[in-house]
């Protein structure tokens, strides 16, 4: 098995969902092949603490976090090479982007499991992408 090359992960599209407080962001990575299998995966936030899931009450604003077992980190995986990788975020940014779009920027540690994906690291991370909202308001 050769290591695994982190550069193939790139988020091309982010939806935010759930409620102000427990929020979830889905970043759906574009598709890529290792060792002969075409890969299409996603990272999975859960447990985000943001004030709101509009994006209007986001923009322009940033979040930082700590890391998992510290209170208040964000539950983050990524699914890989048969199992669930860690992903560990520490800053979610909220720009707006050309069109009244808003893009997300993403900082982290990507903690790969060495038996399941040789030759990774700890590997520090920035991925940015366009983000949706599935929310309708902000009630829970």
């Amino acid at each position: 098995m050769t290591s695994f090359p982190i550069s193939t992960l790139k988020a091309r599209h982010a939806f935010l969902s759930g409620v102000p407080g427990d929020a979830g962001i889905q970043i759906l990575l574009s598709p890529f092949l290792w060792e002969g299998e075409l890969i299409d995966t996603s990272i999975r936030l859960d447990g985000v603490e943001l004030p709101s899931v509009m994006l209007r009450s986001l923009v322009a604003r940033s979040f930082d976090f700590p890391v998992n077992p510290e209170d208040g980190y964000i539950d983050g995986s990524i699914y890989l090479a048969g199992m669930h990788q860690i992903v560990d975020v520490t800053r979610l940014e909220f720009h707006r982007s050309r069109h009244d779009g808003v893009t997300l920027v993403v900082r982290g540690v990507y903690r790969f499991d060495e038996r399941s994906l040789p030759g990774s690291r700890e590997t520090p991370f920035t991925l940015n992408a366009m983000v949706s909202s599935c929310a309708l308001d902000d009630a829970a």
